[in-house]
């Protein structure tokens, strides 16, 4: 009996948390879509994918690790999702869609890249 009462108030408990957790989710997610309506679209530089553009300035993609607390708020977005080779070419969707009975190659190695918000460095001033 006292079992059975504990496994069910740990099962409430949990249930409890569970939904709090997608409450906060939910939020989040809604928070999200609203910044992210609101941000300008920057263009991605198809020949140099570390550059995007925005009212004719160029910025450079930057890959580096940084702290949280060093961003600001997200200034605009790149609203991309596109997939390169080994090469670094750009493949299309028909070629992604193509499938090969036997392949030509051994092994093709291929990089999906989806780009998002554009969030400024604290310490750096676009130019």
């Amino acid at each position: 009996m006292k079992n059975s009462i504990l496994l069910l108030m740990l099962i409430g408990i949990l249930f409890i948390a569970g939904c709090s957790l997608v409450s906060n989710l939910k939020k989040t997610a809604t928070q999200n879509m609203e910044i992210d309506r609101k941000l300008p679209k920057y263009e991605l530089n198809k020949e140099n994918l570390q550059e995007i553009h925005y009212q004719g300035r160029t910025y450079m993609i930057q890959a580096a690790k940084v702290d949280r607390n060093q961003l600001n708020k997200p200034i605009g977005k790149v609203a991309e999702t596109i997939t390169i080779n080994e090469h670094h070419q750009i493949l299309s969707k028909k070629e992604l869609r193509k499938i090969e009975v036997i392949p030509d190659q051994t092994d093709e190695k291929r990089t999906h890249l989806n780009f998002g918000w554009v969030i400024q460095h604290q310490r750096r001033k676009p130019r």
